[in-house]
């Protein structure tokens, strides 16, 4: 996924992730989410917050600053993720590359989780825009643009099962605002984003 970076107003937050949860455990917040993030205010998505165990070698951690990032007038900077279950500990494991082939990163144990280590899964994935008071403007995602010109991108988007097996994605992608667009699902990508603004 292309990563960018934008200045926002405090309450403001906008990124691209892939999530990973459980529809038992939605209200619990009982979930694993890895991406990127851009906000105006502090929360806790790096080593402050408890549970995540990082791999000694892993040159990145959560939280951690990514630069450069992507303009619409210069070369794109991406970010490759990957989150798959141990089949051996239960343990969900995240895989991260700049711009190049994800590596190992860390891990979030199973004894963190309760129905996510064994029950079906749901895979959330593309870019969010929030506020936190209505009288803010709504921050703009991806890279700012609406498909497809400049527009941000996931590309190589792929799904594995717990046997290793690839699985092409074919359902139709949505959105649930006038704010921002999302392009068809082809070539295992898709472009996204808008400016934002109130609307």
């Amino acid at each position: 996924m292309d990563v960018y970076g934008f200045n926002l107003e405090h309450g403001q937050q906008t990124g691209g992730f892939i999530s990973i949860y459980n529809k038992d455990e939605a209200s619990a917040i009982n979930n694993v989410i890895a991406g990127w993030n851009t906000q105006g205010s502090n929360a806790c998505p790096d080593m402050r917050c408890p549970g995540f165990e990082s791999v000694f070698s892993s040159e990145i951690v959560p939280g951690m600053v990514i630069n450069p990032v992507s303009t619409t007038s210069s070369d794109k900077q991406y970010i490759t993720v990957r989150v798959s279950k141990d089949p051996n500990s239960g343990d969900w494991q995240v895989y991260y590359g700049f711009n190049g082939e994800a590596r190992l990163t860390g891990y979030y144990p199973r004894s963190l989780f309760t129905s996510l280590s064994y029950k079906p899964v749901t895979i959330m994935f593309g870019g969010y825009a929030f506020k936190k008071e209505h009288k803010l403007p709504s921050p703009p995602m991806g890279s700012g643009n609406a498909p497809i010109k400049n527009a941000a991108s996931f590309s190589s988007v792929k799904f594995f099962d717990a046997g290793g097996n690839s699985h092409q994605i074919n359902s139709a992608l949505g959105y649930i605002s006038n704010c921002y667009r999302v392009s068809d699902f082809e070539h295992d990508g898709f472009f996204y984003g808008g400016p934002g603004n109130f609307c």
